[in-house]
C-alpha cells in the first residue's frame, strides 16, 4: 500500500517552528517531497534533519514571505528541485496580543502583512504553479480566533479572520482548475504557551494559563502539534479530493460550545 502522499511536491512555510517541523516530519514519512521554508535559518536545519528518513527529500530555503521576490523564488526553487509543485502549507504568523486601544499601529501592520498579506502573496506565487500540475491544495493555518471573537489580541484575530475568507475566495475562485484551498484552525497549544504568554513568564503563570485553557476545553487538553499535522496531511492528500473552502477547528470542541 503506498504512502498517501507519494508523488506531492509541497511548501511548508513557517517550517522552524514546533507545528511545522513535526508536519514536515509527518509529510516526508507519507512520501512527499519538501522544501521548508522560514526566516530562521538555524531552525529550518533543525526540521530538515528532523523531517529527513522518511519516504520524502526536505530541502530548506530561508525566505521572508512579506517580500513577493522571496515567495517567486521559492516557487521557482520548489518548481527546478521537484518538477512540479502540488501543494502549500502556511503556518508563518505572528503573535498580537493587545487590544483595540493598545495595541500600535506598527504592531498592526506587521501583523497583517505577515499573518494575511503573506499568505495571499503566498498563494498568488503558487497557483499558477499548482495550475500547471494540473491542481493541488493550499492549507492556510488559521485559529480558533477567526471563528470567534476572545477579547484581546485585536490584530492577531483581525488577520487570521481576514486570511480566513481569502482562503475561502481563492476556494471559489479555482475549484473548477482543481485547486483546493483549505484552513486548518488550532485551538489552544501546547507549543504557543511561551509566544502566548512571553518568553520571560514564570513557570507558575505558564501553567496557570494552561489550567485555564484546559478548563474551557471540551476535551480537557491543549491542541499538540501532531493534531495539526493530522489535519493538514487531510487536506493534502486525494482523500479530501471533494473538500475544499472548509474551515477545520481542531480546538478540542472550543468552538463547539
Amino acid at each position: 500500500m503506498s504512502n498517501s502522499l507519494d508523488g506531492k511536491s509541497i511548501l511548508v512555510i513557517g517550517a522552524s517552528g514546533a507545528q511545522g517541523s513535526v508536519t514536515a516530519k509527518l509529510l516526508a514519512d507519507e512520501g512527499a517531497n519538501l522544501v521548508l521554508a522560514d526566516t530562521f535559518k538555524e531552525g529550518l536545519e533543525a526540521t530538515r534533519v528532523f523531517a529527513s528518513g522518511g519516504g520524502g527529500k526536505v530541502l530548506t530555503k530561508v525566505c521572508d514571505i512579506s517580500k513577493e521576490s522571496d515567495w517567486l523564488e521559492l516557487v521557482r526553487f520548489g518548481v527546478e528541485s521537484f518538477g512540479k509543485i502540488t501543494g502549500l502549507v502556511n503556518f508563518a504568523a505572528v503573535l498580537s496580543r493587545p487590544g483595540i486601544e493598545e495595541t500600535t499601529l506598527e504592531s498592526w501592520e506587521r501583523t497583517i502583512q505577515v499573518n494575511q498579506t503573506g499568505a495571499w502573496l503566498g498563494m498568488k506565487a503558487v497557483i499558477p504553479a499548482l495550475r500547471a500540475a494540473q491542481g493541488g491544495s493550499i492549507v492556510n493555518i488559521g485559529s480558533v480566533d477567526a471563528l470567534v471573537g476572545r477579547g484581546g489580541g485585536a490584530a492577531y484575530q483581525s488577520s487570521k479572520g481576514g486570511l480566513r475568507l481569502l482562503s475561502a475566495s481563492a476556494a471559489t475562485q479555482y475549484a473548477h482548475e482543481g485547486i483546493r484551498v483549505n484552513c486548518v484552525h488550532p485551538g489552544p497549544m501546547e507549543s504557543r504557551m511561551t509566544q502566548v504568554i512571553g518568553p520571560k513568564a514564570d513557570l507558575a503563570d505558564t501553567k496557570k494559563l494552561e489550567d485555564k485553557l484546559r478548563s474551557q476545553i471540551p476535551m480537557g487538553r491543549l491542541g499538540r502539534p501532531i493534531d495539526i499535522a493530522y489535519a493538514v496531511r487531510y487536506f493534502l492528500s486525494d482523500e479530501s479530493a471533494f473538500v475544499t473552502g472548509c474551515d477545520l477547528a481542531v480546538d478540542g470542541g472550543l468552538t463547539a460550545q
